[in-house]
């Protein structure tokens, strides 16, 4: 790959392997991240290699002695652009900025999410979104793995709007305030891009100490609010400045609990459906690297 060959010319790569996709990665990883010791740990794939490495930064206790930096060549690649990086098949430029930001940029430290104790790194979805994210994987596998980029996301999006409901009654709980309400769709966010081109908030360091949450009732809610939502990601990406959604909210802590099971995904994984979850956020407790 070009992408890894730029890289070895670039700096000293001490060790690599290819990961199996499994919590295996996990483990492995800590064991590379003991024995050498590295600078910098360099995930290359999407959200879901990011977040293997991420649980390992933090398994291994490496969270602040080695950055974490990316070679975005995933379907999403949230992590990457919510620090400034673009998906290697963008090209113009692409590969020379992510490289620049792995082996000059600074270390940025920020924030990282929890799930039940789970660390993630961008979001996590409960409802639609995680039922989107199901529905295409079943097609990938249907069609022998392939990845039918983001077309095939949006294609899921469409049908699993048509399919009527998602989410469900539910109690939830901001910092200690509670509240009951119906739940079509909840983003829990800690990066400033989710789900591909989209961003609920204007600014977002990832370093605040708090977890953006978005929710929305229903389907109506939700086609009015994605569109918003990704056009005010273009505008950010330009330089320009946006207001926040008005259904964005804030919190330390957050308690969701669900009348029925409902599908969760957390950095682009599933992770099953729960009728009861439980956020909170480890402040500053990861280095990332980006563009200087």
């Amino acid at each position: 790959m070009q992408a890894l060959a730029r890289l070895r010319e670039s700096t000293h790569v001490v060790a690599e392997f290819d990961t199996r996709g499994d919590d295996s990665d996990v483990g492995r990883i800590v064991d590379l991240l003991t024995e050498t010791e590295p600078g910098v740990l360099v995930a290359a794939g999407g959200d879901g290699t990011a977040s293997l490495a991420l649980r390992a930064l933090l398994e291994a206790k490496h969270g602040e002695q080695t950055a974490l930096g990316f070679l975005p060549i995933g379907t999403g690649n949230n992590a990457a652009r919510s620090f400034g990086l673009r998906a290697l098949r963008d090209r113009g430029g692409a590969l020379e900025r992510v490289v620049a930001a792995i082996t000059q940029g600074p270390r940025h430290a920020v924030d990282v999410g929890l799930l039940d104790g789970r660390p993630f790194l961008g979001s996590v979805a409960i409802g639609m979104d995680a039922d989107v994210l199901a529905l295409r994987n079943r097609i990938q596998r249907r069609f022998g793995g392939r990845s039918g980029g983001y077309g095939l996301y949006l294609g899921g999006a469409l049908a699993s709007l048509l399919r009527g409901a998602h989410g469900g009654q539910a109690r939830l709980s901001l910092d200690g305030v509670s509240e009951t309400r119906v739940i079509y769709n909840l983003a829990v966010v800690n990066a400033p891009v989710y789900a591909g081109p989209l961003r609920f908030d204007g600014e977002n360091d990832c370093a605040d100490g708090l977890l953006d949450v978005h929710a929305v009732a229903s389907e109506w809610e939700y086609l009015a609010e994605y569109p918003s939502a990704c056009l005010r990601y273009l505008r950010v990406r330009s330089g320009g400045k946006a207001r926040p959604s008005s259904l964005l909210r804030r919190a330390r802590e957050i308690h969701v609990e669900l009348e029925r099971p409902v599908a969760a995904q957390a950095d682009g994984e599933e992770i099953g459906a729960s009728a009861c979850f439980h956020f909170g956020v480890l402040p500053r407790a990861l280095r990332i690297c980006v563009p200087g």
